[in-house]
């Protein structure tokens, strides 16, 4: 029974430290993240661009202590796909349309423009976040039956 949850054990960590290590690397930083979210020229409000430079890093980082320590798993895992799914889309229009900004998703000093293969490393992190979404929900209706 103990090694059905090594997998989501393994999940959680791996997208945890992600979250955690990309929100880290940001905070302090809301300057420059404002500036490449600019860069990605995605015509939001000035207002949502400055907020989204403050709160993105603290939301990064609350999803990977929670995913880390297991915490409202259903919503977290949910709330990190969407996050991610949001994060890779706006990646893959910054290479559709040539734009040569970098991702600054792991903070400033990250500065190689954005490819698919920065696309296709967002996209490797969904994976275990879908795996969880998944579990969370599969284990919630099994322990209801």
């Amino acid at each position: 029974m103990a090694r059905l949850h090594v997998l989501p054990l393994i999940a959680r960590i791996i997208v945890g430290l992600v979250f955690v290590a990309a929100g880290a690397l940001k905070v302090g930083h809301a300057p420059d993240l404002g500036s490449t979210i600019v860069a990605f020229r995605l015509d939001l409000p000035a207002q949502f661009v400055g907020f989204a430079a403050i709160a993105l890093p603290l939301l990064e980082i609350v999803l990977g202590v929670y995913l880390l320590l297991g915490w409202q798993l259903r919503v977290v895992s949910v709330v990190s796909v969407a996050v991610l799914l949001v994060f890779i889309a706006a990646l893959a229009s910054v290479v559709v349309r040539g734009i040569p900004t970098p991702c600054g998703c792991f903070g400033p000093r990250e500065t190689d423009p954005v490819t698919w293969w920065t696309v296709a490393r967002d996209g490797a992190a969904i994976i275990p976040a879908i795996y969880l979404v998944w579990w969370s929900w599969d284990r919630g209706r099994s322990e209801k039956a």
